[in-house]
């Protein structure tokens, strides 16, 4: 079977079209359980058109090994490289910054993965595209359950205290916290003229977790602090 530019023949159409409708597919089993059961932004048609994309790239580079044999050295993994190191972009559209958290990473990691799908189906690999499709959207949609069962006995909590430096410079805020059953995970502090804001986030176990009021008087007890937000 001859590689032309335009190229009709039924059996070429065929492979085509069905590595590009697998890849359709594959990509649209992961973007469906993003946008319907996460509701997240880069969803269904998002992820078929990356996946559909990756694939057409794919189909592109072997085109070009068959139509310039002999005329020119093609490397058929060069484009494929450039699709799963620029698909970063994309993830990085999903990716926000809520508060203190950070919200979209693996709907990152599904475009990223689901540009690999593409690949594969561009090949014609298609057991490895069906294999990992079927990985990701069980990863995607049972691991979220079985971490939340694992880490359900664990309380987060986010503190806002606003102080006047001068005050509270001799504080040691993890210790008042550990006597509180809380463990400090993160401090981040923040200074504006007189007064210094700390962010802090605590976690611990449900059964020794304090209450909203006792972490609130406890710490507005201290002189100097003249703001918890909790």
């Amino acid at each position: 079977m001859g590689w032309h530019l335009f190229q009709f023949e039924p059996q070429f159409v065929l492979i085509i079209a069905a590595r590009l409708l697998v890849a359709c597919v594959l990509g649209g089993i992961v973007g469906f359980e993003r946008e319907h059961t996460r509701h997240k932004p880069a969803g269904f048609r998002t992820h078929i058109l990356v996946c559909m994309g990756a694939c057409l790239v794919t189909l592109i580079s072997e085109f070009a090994v068959k139509a310039f044999s002999g005329v020119a050295n093609v490397d058929p993994t060069r484009i494929g490289a450039q699709v799963v190191s620029g698909i970063g972009f994309l993830g990085a559209g999903a990716i926000i910054r809520h508060g203190i958290s950070v919200r979209g990473i693996t709907t990152a990691a599904s475009v990223w993965a689901v540009a690999c799908v593409g690949i594969a189906c561009g090949m014609g690999f298609y057991t490895a595209a069906l294999l990992a499709t079927l990985l990701i959207w069980a990863v995607l949609t049972y691991l979220k359950v079985i971490k939340s069962k694992m880490t359900g006995k664990r309380v987060t909590l986010a503190l806002t205290i606003e102080s006047v430096e001068a005050e509270t410079m001799g504080v040691s805020w993890e210790k008042e916290l550990k006597e509180l059953g809380l463990n400090v995970e993160s401090i981040d502090i923040s200074r504006s003229g007189a007064k210094v804001v700390h962010k802090i986030i605590c976690r611990t176990g449900r059964e020794q977790a304090p209450s909203v009021e006792d972490v609130s008087r406890r710490l507005m007890n201290i002189s100097g602090v003249t703001r918890v937000s909790i």
